[in-house]
């Protein structure tokens, strides 16, 4: 599949250079396709993507701020946030928890036979799980004023990724776009865990992503009628306002 995060990488500094937190990054620059067919991006600058933000490094805290970040989303559990809370970042007004659990999350990552499994069960969970959690999502991204956003999970990767392919294709990203995305996640993922991954191999499939993984969510969307009536029915959004928010 052809590497389109790396090739519009360099029109601006989609990964940022955070020192604490894992797999930081936004979706400005990903080429869509607008509604009357003409080329069009996502605008820079607006959706920022990441894993948890506990260790937050004074660097990261500062690069946060002049990122002006206005809402914070997290769809860590309960028992996740207590384990690892977040750092306070100047700029934000508002922090959203919306705990995604779906296939017992929290549960999962101690299990140490049939990883790989375990997270197909998890992405054929989440589509239905996760509804009521996107729906507010959307909500929030729906609303300008929510505007520098970013949204995380623990490691950025699975309940991040789906919802970073939602909104990728409501904004009109082709498919390549969404999945190039996504798997992004096992690259930047094995260069901060590579120590972990060699000395607990059978955890591999917990600290990476597979397009395999993806395609189960998607097949579970089809369900719903495919992406878009996924989108408009089920989490309320607006998918051509969304397209006048969020692409030029």
């Amino acid at each position: 599949m052809k590497d389109s995060f790396a090739e519009y990488r360099g029109q601006k500094q989609r990964l940022l250079p955070a020192e604490g937190i894992y797999n930081l990054r936004e979706l400005g620059g990903y080429p869509v396709t607008g509604e009357t067919g003409l080329a069009k991006q996502v605008k820079w600058g607006l959706l920022y993507r990441a894993g948890e933000l506990s260790g937050m490094t004074a660097n990261d805290k500062r690069l946060l701020e002049e990122k002006n970040i206005r809402t914070v989303v997290d769809f860590r559990s309960d028992s996740e946030r207590k384990a690892s809370p977040s750092g306070k970042i100047a700029t934000v007004k508002k922090k959203v928890e919306l705990p995604i659990d779906a296939g017992n999350l929290t549960d999962m990552v101690f299990t140490f036979d049939g990883a790989e499994t375990e997270m197909k069960k998890l992405y054929a969970a989440l589509p239905e799980e996760a509804i009521p959690r996107y729906r507010v999502l959307f909500e929030l991204l729906s609303d300008p004023s929510n505007t520098p956003l970013l949204y995380h999970c623990t490691a950025g990767k699975d309940r991040t990724g789906l919802a970073s392919a939602l909104i990728l294709y409501a904004l009109g990203a082709a498919e390549e776009t969404i999945y190039s995305d996504y798997l992004e996640s096992t690259r930047l993922l094995r260069e901060r865990l590579a120590p972990m991954m060699e000395s607990q191999p059978h955890l591999v499939p917990y600290m990476t992503v597979q397009e395999s993984y993806l395609k189960i969510a998607c097949a579970e969307i089809e369900k719903y009628g495919g992406f878009e009536k996924y989108i408009r029915n089920e989490l309320n959004a607006d998918i051509h306002h969304l397209r006048n928010l969020y692409t030029v």
